[in-house]
């Protein structure tokens, strides 16, 4: 198989030696540049709890910030790998997505024992502040990063779709499918993915490139990336998502 990653280059890098490990091909074309906006110290002696709603958050907070000892939940498994490496010894995972990180906090946490501190990016997919609020906490969300759209698809991407060679393209975020989706219409050509399994991590994300002419688009049944995988048989170790 031969995959185009078009995750931000961090997480494509570690995705693309996974897949390279196992004997597939591998391109990688960047749709989405990740900036860190602030390097400001979070005064963090109220909360009682972080919650973090992707990896890059983890990275743009350890930026800036030793691991505080206080409750971690994260939106997934890979966001609570990216947590622990950064130093946070209580980290719980939710199953993936804003909805089941919400129900994790409303278990776990309690309304009366303090505020909760949110850091997402600039763009945030789902309302985890709206939802805890209408559960009854006090939630400050901090936008520690911002990822910015790539203008065009490289060269190489470009050329390895319009020659048939790229067999899969996974895709983790609705923004980054819209992303494609915009870049893909600019080239106009009508055939460019008549060769391509597209695996989604949501049925959002599939809802958003169904536009395009794929040979196939495949949703994965729980939003993570081993289940991601699982839908073409290849077996995924680690938590990436």
């Amino acid at each position: 198989m031969h995959f185009l990653l078009t995750r931000p280059q961090q997480d494509s890098d570690r995705l693309k030696a996974q897949l390279t490990a196992l004997g597939h091909q591998v391109s990688c074309a960047p749709l989405l540049r990740i900036d860190y906006l602030s390097d400001k110290k979070i005064t963090l002696d109220n909360f009682q709890a972080v919650l973090f709603t992707s990896a890059n958050g983890v990275r743009a907070f350890s930026a800036a910030h030793k691991a505080p000892d206080l409750p971690c939940l994260a939106v997934g498994d890979a966001t609570a790998s990216e947590a622990r490496d950064a130093g946070f010894q209580n980290v719980t995972a939710a199953g993936g997505d804003v909805d089941r990180l919400t129900e994790l906090a409303r278990t776990r946490l309690d309304p009366n024992a303090g505020p909760l501190l949110h850091i997402s990016g600039k763009h945030q997919a789902g309302d985890l502040k709206g939802q805890l609020t209408a559960a009854g906490f006090q939630v400050t969300t901090e936008k520690l990063y911002q990822a910015i759209k790539s203008t065009t698809l490289s060269p190489e991407a470009l050329d390895n779709l319009r020659t048939g060679r790229i067999s899969h393209m996974p895709f983790y975020s609705p923004r980054t499918a819209r992303t494609f989706v915009e870049l893909a219409r600019a080239v106009g050509q009508a055939d460019l993915l008549r060769n391509v399994t597209a695996l989604c991590l949501s049925s959002a994300i599939a809802d958003v490139i169904s536009c395009l002419d794929w040979q196939n688009i495949q949703t994965a049944p729980a939003p993570d990336q081993k289940s991601l995988f699982r839908l073409i048989d290849i077996t995924i170790e680690g938590p990436r998502q």
